[in-house]
Parts: structure tokens; C-alpha cells; sequence
């Protein structure tokens, strides 16, 4: 599991997750075709849904519901509003992400619920979030 879209600034209480500072605005620009990476992160197979109102961290400029929700494609973990991030910023993503979106041709690979629910359980805890006994 390679979490991706987790950064700092988004909720400094979850450290273990947190891969650094948001890329600049513009940092990814040219590295990626925006729409069909735009689609490919909306499309991922979720884990976590929370029900909360995320609020742009950049500059304010747009909420998502339900952003900090948690979405794969099977291999790589993100937050819900990531894709807001690049669709309005460009915003720089691993190159390793990116390679795997080309190799699927930007369609989120079939995954069935032997493969996702171990990510759901690792991602849950990971963040915090405990079973009650």
C-alpha cells in the first residue's frame, strides 16, 4: 500500500500518514493529462468514507464533501479531494503513481474484497480509527 495525497497541512493529527507539504500550485504541470488523472482518482474503489467537509488548503478556493474520504485503485491510497488538488492546482504527484494511471490507461484496475478489505483495515488504523471492543 503507497499513500499518495496525504499531506501535513490537511490534518497535522495523523503524522504517521502525512507525506510532507502540499507540491506547489503548478508543480505537476505537463505531467499528466489533468482530465483523465482527474477521472481515474474520482473512479478509485473506497476504503474509508468520511462525513465531513474538506476546505482547499492552498487558498481556500473550493470544499469537497466527504474529502478526506479514502480511495485505491489497489496499490496506491489516496484522500476523496485529492483530485480537486489537480484539477485546480496541477499540483506535482509521485512518479511512481503516475506510471501505474499510464499503465492502466487511466482506468482504476477491478479490484475484489479479499484485495481491499486488508487496505481498509491497514488505512483505518493508520489514521486512527479502532474497532470498538
Amino acid at each position: 500500500m503507497k499513500l499518495i495525497g496525504f499531506y501535513q497541512e490537511m490534518d497535522p493529527n495523523y503524522a504517521a500518514a502525512w507525506g510532507g507539504s502540499i507540491p506547489a500550485p503548478d508543480s505537476g504541470k505537463g505531467k499528466y493529462p489533468v482530465v483523465k488523472l482527474v477521472s481515474y482518482l474520482t473512479s478509485g474503489h473506497p476504503l474509508l468514507d468520511v462525513t465531513e467537509l474538506t476546505t482547499d488548503v492552498i487558498n481556500g478556493a473550493f470544499r469537497v464533501p466527504g474529502g478526506s474520504s479514502v480511495l485505491t485503485d489497489g496499490e496506491f491510497v489516496w484522500r476523496a479531494d485529492l483530485a480537486k488538488y489537480v484539477e485546480r492546482y496541477h499540483i506535482d504527484l509521485p512518479e511512481e503513481f503516475l506510471h501505474a494511471t499510464h499503465r492502466h490507461d487511466f482506468r482504476v484496475p477491478p479490484a475484489d474484497y479479499d484485495t481491499l478489505l486488508p487496505l481498509s483495515v491497514k488505512v483505518s488504523s493508520l489514521l486512527g480509527f479502532r474497532a470498538k471492543s
